[in-house]
């Protein structure tokens, strides 16, 4: 998800909101409030706390709540800040590779420790932000393993350690959610429940259909994926405000601010997505695939 603020940069809830609702029209299969897409580095602790409380409420119940729950500079900053997004009602908590540790065996402990520590079912994400750093296949086989890992949103660009993690994974409750546009089709026909992808937060509909189709060996899934291959990288252009301007495109009152700063949405790259997208949207919003 990203985060909608106003002109003067202060969370826009109200947005936020219908943001949300428009999310539940389509078979998505949950959210992920407060990550790298919703400016979290940007954000303070009470606003990300209240960002992800709001989501929780808005929802009730309808899909699963995600939300990144170890940020700080210390593990017992990440143990104080992860149980305050636990009693936001989160359905699982989602760690970071800490950027203070360096080796897959540090990695380790520290997530034995908070599965240890912390009682909600865990996920891991690789975020690329503010370093990328890509666990070896042998330990997240470890901790799926273990049951307590539910969720991974991976990062490594790899089709074919996607495929191997997938394969010592699979009889796991451990949800291997890689985060490529391109290889979600191949990957989502090997059996992988999903995707965690940029793509989805303006085309969360062709998204979860691609998923269903793959699962269900449409072939007219080729199609659809390709197209939206195609339309998320229009959206890489400026990522977050091109996805924010994208949004409003479909219809919804989502302004472009963010705390991001200089991110490349110049007149030019506005210009080149109007045009781009008149080909792909009615003047409502509605997608013309």
């Amino acid at each position: 998800m990203v985060t909608p603020f106003d002109k003067n940069l202060h969370i826009d809830f109200a947005v936020n909101r219908e943001i949300i609702e428009w999310y539940l029209q389509f078979d998505i299969g949950g959210l992920y409030p407060n990550c790298l897409s919703s400016e979290m580095y940007f954000l303070n602790n009470e606003e990300r706390i209240q960002l992800v409380s709001e989501t929780v409420k808005v929802v009730n119940g309808r899909v699963k709540v995600v939300a990144t729950a170890n940020l700080g500079d210390s593990v017992e900053a990440h143990m104080d800040f992860a149980r305050r997004i636990a009693d936001t009602g989160v359905d699982a908590l989602m760690l970071l590779v800490p950027e203070f540790l360096n080796s897959d065996s540090e990695l380790e402990k520290y997530y034995l420790k908070m599965a240890e520590t912390l009682q909600l079912p865990l996920g891991i994400y690789e975020c690329p932000v503010p370093r990328k750093y890509h666990l070896g296949v042998s330990l997240v086989k470890k901790l799926a393993e273990t049951g307590r890992f539910v969720a991974y949103k991976e990062t490594s660009c790899d089709l074919k350690k996607i495929l191997t993690l997938y394969e010592v994974t699979k009889n796991t409750p451990f949800a291997l959610l890689q985060a490529n546009a391109p290889y979600i089709l191949q990957v989502c026909r090997a059996g992988v429940p999903g995707s965690m992808n940029i793509g989805s937060i303006w085309l969360a509909d062709i998204a979860a259909s691609i998923i269903r189709m793959a699962h269900e060996n449409d072939a007219m899934a080729e199609s659809l994926h390709s197209r939206f291959c195609m339309l998320e990288m229009v959206q890489r252009s400026a990522h977050p405000v091109s996805s924010k301007y994208l949004l409003s495109k479909r219809g919804l009152p989502v302004p472009i601010h963010s705390r991001c700063g200089d991110v490349g949405f110049s007149e030019e790259v506005k210009a080149s997505i109007d045009y781009i997208m008149r080909d792909f949207l009615t003047a409502e919003g509605n997608l013309i695939l």
